[in-house]
């Protein structure tokens, strides 16, 4: 089987589910990237990733954040795109996730629609409303149409089941790290700056500033993020020689700085916490597979998926989410770092991609 994977995905964001797939589908099959657009005359660009993975690179006229929110330009940019790819591609086998990507059933007979977050959801909050009356119109089209679907969490996969009967389930997975050879750090800090740690894309409309705000006005903590930072983000935060912001940063770089946490974080917005559905999120698998105790704001379809207790400490309110990072420290040992370990490692990547081959089989 060779697969083609389409996205709004920049290649260069830190790892999210559309990477994580690719990379783990490309160690037995062939697998081809089709990357978001960026800003520029109407072009592809081929360049080989590894043995069995090529990214394609699109370039449009419209910046990728725009266009996919424009009914007609998004629908010249899909034909357009859809059309050259399907000549290179026709028989490739595509899993699709773009929600917006309606075009893509008049050029490719075996679509799969892998759905990782509420997309229409999210449009609530950053779009006007006629857009995401457009992004949820969209989303059910490309469900319906879809061979199957696939979502990282039981609410996503009940509200696809409206759509497409063929929709299941495969939470998300974590990387494998062992190729980067680091040296998991294991000691429990006991003294000194807590070094308090969040991946991910931080704006103000996913990302608590206030609750930010608050670990840095504890004397005993520094924050550190990485990924893309909006300034706008960075304006509505206070004390900040505490906070360092490493940008984006991937591979090696990036899992040498999560192996520096002493507890890692997922500080959500007040907007999103009843709004947006979501499993555990791809970062809370890459702070497993480095050992590291996590405190997450609570979130509507947040789910501990059959893991130990002492793994994720899920806050109430800004105020139990401090006292949760001092709880996790404390409680924190070299046995409970092997166990997280132990847990990434039998939930990999790899492993997610058998249950997505055996729905193949299955729904085929």
């Amino acid at each position: 089987m060779n697969f083609l994977l389409n996205t709004i995905t920049f290649w260069e964001e830190p790892p999210r589910a559309r990477h994580q797939v690719a990379f783990a589908l490309s160690q037995k099959y062939p697998v081809v990237f089709i990357a978001g657009n960026k800003f520029g005359f109407m072009k592809l660009i081929e360049k080989k990733i590894d043995k069995n993975l090529t990214l394609i690179q699109p370039f449009f006229p419209i910046d990728n954040r725009l266009r996919y929110r424009i009914s007609i330009v998004n629908k010249i940019y899909q034909k357009w795109l859809f059309r050259l790819l399907r000549k290179k591609f026709k028989e490739y086998h595509v899993i699709n996730f773009d929600f917006t990507a309606t075009e893509i059933f008049n050029y490719f007979d075996h679509v799969v629609y892998y759905c990782n977050d509420n997309f229409t959801a999210i449009s609530k909050h950053i779009n006007p409303a006629f857009i995401a009356r457009y992004h949820k119109k969209c989303e059910s089209i490309v469900a319906r149409k879809s061979d199957f679907c696939i979502s990282v969490s039981t609410i996503l996969k009940d509200n696809l089941l409206h759509y497409n009967r063929n929709s299941f389930e495969i939470p998300l997975g974590s990387p494998d790290i062992s190729k980067y050879k680091i040296k998991v750090n294991k000691t429990c800090k006991k003294e000194g700056l807590i070094n308090v740690g969040l991946v991910g894309f931080i704006k103000t409309y996913n990302v608590s500033y206030s609750l930010i705000n608050v670990l840095l006005m504890d004397n005993r903590i520094q924050v550190t993020l990485i990924g893309p930072v909006e300034d706008k983000f960075l304006d509505c935060i206070e004390n900040k020689e505490k906070l360092t912001v490493k940008g984006s940063l991937t591979g090696r770089q990036l899992y040498e700085e999560i192996n520096k946490f002493d507890v890692a974080i997922a500080a959500y917005s007040s907007k999103l916490l009843n709004d947006v559905h979501v499993g555990t999120g791809s970062k809370m698998y890459q702070y497993f597979a480095l050992g590291k105790p996590i405190v997450i704001s609570k979130m509507i379809g947040l789910t501990k998926v059959e893991m130990p207790d002492k793994f994720i400490y899920i806050a109430e309110n800004e105020s139990e989410f401090l006292n949760l990072i001092i709880k996790a420290l404390e409680e924190n040992t070299p046995a409970l770092i092997e166990q997280r370990i132990d847990y990434a490692n039998n939930n990999t990547w790899e492993k997610r991609i058998d249950n997505l081959l055996e729905y193949y089989r299955k729904v085929n």
